[in-house]
């Protein structure tokens, strides 16, 4: 059986492909200088000049290069990301994963050995949404305390 197939079924009717079966991949000796997207979930082992795009899961495996952002609905880092990453769900830096940029996801996990260089926002609350303009009842607003002399 090969990678990731599921065994056959002498069902008629097929089950529907699983949420994480990668559609798309790039190998480890393409390069791709411009932005990639896919609909389905995509797999990067080579290079990539520009941004990654997907709807489904995006995986950056060992060999993988991301020069530019990347989106995805699940995000796994096995290699190296150099920019920004949004991810509606869950994303992984692996043991010899490596990001340089920004992080805005739902969770996140650094294995041992992972390297995260940027800030990161975590959550369902998302940047600009208006909720650091309200504050907690007797809370200081910012610029309104002075030291006593």
């Amino acid at each position: 059986m090969a990678w990731r197939s599921t065994p056959t079924t002498t069902s008629s009717s097929s089950p529907p492909p699983a949420r994480d079966t990668i559609e798309n991949m790039l190998g480890r000796s393409c390069t791709v200088r411009g932005d990639v997207s896919a609909e389905g979930a995509i797999r990067i082992d080579g290079t990539v000049e520009g941004s990654v795009s997907s709807r489904g899961a995006v995986v950056v495996g060992e060999s993988g290069v991301v020069r530019g952002g990347v989106s995805g609905c699940d995000v796994v880092i096995a290699g190296q990301v150099l920019g920004d990453i949004v991810c509606p769900g869950h994303l992984e830096i692996l043991a010899k994963g490596r990001v340089e940029g920004d992080i805005e996801a739902q969770s996140m996990r650094i294995e041992t050995g992972g390297v995260f260089c940027g800030t990161s926002r975590m959550g369902q609350q998302r940047a600009g949404s208006g909720a650091a303009e309200s504050s907690p009842e007797g809370a200081i607003p910012e610029g309104a305390f002075s030291p006593a002399a």
